[in-house]
């Protein structure tokens, strides 16, 4: 119920390994994983806002990949001082 969770506290949540993460319950998913033989790693979980900054969705990206190697990883904190990926694209606009 991350989904859940990130649109009712409009919160963005970060999951390097749902299998060792605590906080919510990934039983389904390793249910899921055990029948498919999939692994479900890091969980990155974003409530979408309008321009308004109503939440109109929620996006929910499973395993990153490293970019240089293109193992599964965590994905990447944020940090202050890093530009948003969406700011050069606002700026053209």
């Amino acid at each position: 119920m991350v989904v859940a969770y990130s649109y009712c506290t409009d919160t963005t949540v970060n999951i390097e390994d749902a299998y060792t993460g605590r906080g919510f319950d990934f039983s389904g998913t390793r249910n899921f994983d055990q029948k498919t033989g999939y692994r479900s790693q890091s969980f990155l979980t974003v409530p979408m806002k309008n321009h308004e900054s109503e939440i109109i969705g929620v996006l929910q990206l499973i395993n990153a990949k490293h970019a240089a190697t293109g193992a599964i990883s965590p994905s990447p904190r944020p940090t202050s001082d890093s530009p948003s990926p969406f700011a050069s694209q606002a700026a053209t606009r």
